[in-house]
């Protein structure tokens, strides 16, 4: 029974990756949001040992008893055949994906200059990182921390005050943002709060800022994110063109030199979420950054934003392993959470490493800081979301959340005596 299953969805699905190829915007007219149900081990047989190996799947996650997966219309009939023939059960969760893209595609962009009531592209986003380096130029300089494939700056900014004492070394704090190019939340917020930082009239945000050496950066994959606003919103990967392949980019947080391409990534090129490349740091973009990364001095805490999981993240992600300080990590982590929820009272699953709450993953940017830069204070933010969209009007209650939680975060360290 199951080998005519999979007969089936050879014959379905033989040529679905012809449309990673594409001349016009992709509109996902008709996709399906589906939600799987059953025991785990027959979901990720299904989904990862079958359906990713034999078709283009834009979008899928297991998070223990339950998966979910976007699927063309065209293939609807043959994945719910599939599913069924697999002892699953799965129902509609969203009925045509177009509907939500042309929403977001509808908004108030270009209006009035940057704000957070819009989403906006590389080139946007970048000018408005060097307009804060001109606005403030005592406390901010634009930073380089690598290059991409199609020749585009990975553009950050520096945040730091000058000290009344000229000898003091702050701690430095870097943060990653946007490096799935589809979690458009994260830019937004990264921006959002740069510019809380620089603004606030609110003395502990103040203190906060003055407190750190800043490196902000709010998207490390700026090709994939200009590809996602301008041709497929569900594009998670770099746009580089992979050896051997008519399939384009890698998934670059499965691409950094920590148990490379071990658990939770593939070496199909052709994916379409979790090729792990053809080497570790065969992407530009990352062999680019973790350079910048590595040559920080002092540096105290990595922070990355992902989305839209809602969850916190320590390392291990690919283990239940635990690092020597994951007690205060843990401690940390939940302060940080804390503070989160008096804004807007949404709660967050963990703190907890990926492994534990999550999935297993290898080859990712916070776990590859902490075991070879030996960085103490690392962590990984999941924001809200519904697969990977969020209103543009309410951007800033993420970027209010965000900040509230890095003074928990930091105020916790501190206690903790980490600085």
């Amino acid at each position: 029974m199951f080998l005519t299953y999979i007969l089936l969805v050879a014959a379905a699905f033989g040529t679905s990756y012809s449309a990673i190829i594409q001349n016009e915007y992709k509109t996902y007219k008709d996709y399906k949001l589906y939600r799987i149900e059953g025991e785990r081990q027959k979901l990720q047989n299904f989904i990862l040992q079958t359906m990713t190996e034999l078709a283009e799947i834009p979008f899928h996650n297991i998070r223990g008893s339950v998966a979910h997966a976007l699927i063309a219309p065209e293939l609807a009939e043959t994945f719910e055949e599939g599913v069924r023939l697999a002892n699953l059960v799965a129902s509609v969760e969203i009925d045509d994906y177009s509907e939500i893209i042309s929403l977001e595609r509808g908004g108030t962009r270009r209006s009035g200059g940057f704000s957070w009531t819009a989403y906006y592209d590389v080139d946007d986003i970048y000018r408005y990182l060097r307009n804060v380096s001109d606005w403030w130029p005592d406390l901010t300089e634009l930073v380089v921390g690598g290059k991409s494939y199609e020749g585009r700056q990975i553009l950050g900014l520096r945040i730091n005050t000058p000290s009344q004492n000229k000898s003091d070394n702050k701690p430095v704090v870097f943060i990653e943002s946007g490096i799935h190019a589809r979690e458009w939340i994260t830019p937004a917020t990264t921006t959002y709060f740069i510019n809380q930082l620089l603004t606030s009239d609110n003395p502990n945000i103040r203190s906060l800022r003055d407190q750190f050496d800043w490196h902000i950066f709010p998207t490390v994959n700026p090709d994939g994110y200009h590809y996602s606003m301008t041709w497929d919103r569900m594009w998670r990967k770099t746009r580089s063109k992979s050896p051997g392949s008519l399939c384009f980019g890698a998934d670059p947080n499965r691409n950094w030199d920590y148990n490379w391409l071990q658990h939770g990534a593939t070496s199909d090129p052709c994916n379409y979420q979790t090729y792990g490349g053809s080497k570790p740091f065969s992407e530009v973009e990352t062999k680019t950054l973790s350079e910048y990364v590595a040559s920080l001095e002092n540096l105290l805490a990595y922070v990355a934003f992902h989305s839209d999981a809602q969850i916190l993240l320590v390392p291990y992600s690919d283990s239940e392993e635990h690092t020597d300080n994951y007690d205060d990590l843990i401690k940390i982590g939940k302060t940080s959470l804390e503070y989160g929820k008096k804004v807007n009272g949404e709660e967050y699953g963990g703190p907890a490493t990926a492994a534990e709450i999550l999935y297993k993953a290898s080859g990712g940017s916070m776990d590859w800081v902490r075991a070879k830069l030996g960085t103490p204070i690392v962590y990984t933010y999941e924001l809200r979301g519904t697969y990977f969209h969020w209103p543009e009007h309410r951007i800033p209650e993420q970027g209010d959340e965000v900040t509230q939680m890095m003074l928990g975060l930091f105020a916790e360290a501190r206690n903790l005596g980490y600085y």
